[in-house]
């Protein structure tokens, strides 16, 4: 089960990683178009575009938080998988020493 829930957060990681990246090509994108008609002298135009990006700065701020969060609920799951097979073995070696901690049944020697 920790196995599934990690390989699901590894693939929204990824998810997160490609859809940033998308983000950040269209903001380079934005820039240009900006830069362009800067320069053919439609303000109107680029005042629009300018709030586009920093929406777009900011969902891609968001991104990266959600990132951080999901690796770390990866990191915790890690952390509880662990957990969990130090407390099988240690289950296992209760079972094993059980017969030794008894004391030993000597033969009446007559």
């Amino acid at each position: 089960m920790l196995r599934e829930n990690k390989r699901m957060l590894d693939k929204s990681i990824r998810e997160l990683d490609r859809e940033r990246m998308g983000l950040q090509n269209e903001e380079k994108k934005t820039i240009a178009e900006m830069k362009k008609l800067a320069k053919e002298g439609q303000n109107d135009a680029v005042k629009v575009l300018a709030k586009s990006l920093v929406r777009n700065r900011a969902a891609v701020q968001k991104m990266y938080a959600l990132k951080s969060q999901l690796q770390a609920i990866s990191l915790r799951l890690a952390t509880l998988k662990s957990q969990q097979a130090m407390a099988d073995s240690m289950r296992g070696v209760d079972t094993c020493a059980e017969p030794s901690a008894q004391p030993a049944q000597l033969a009446p020697h007559n």
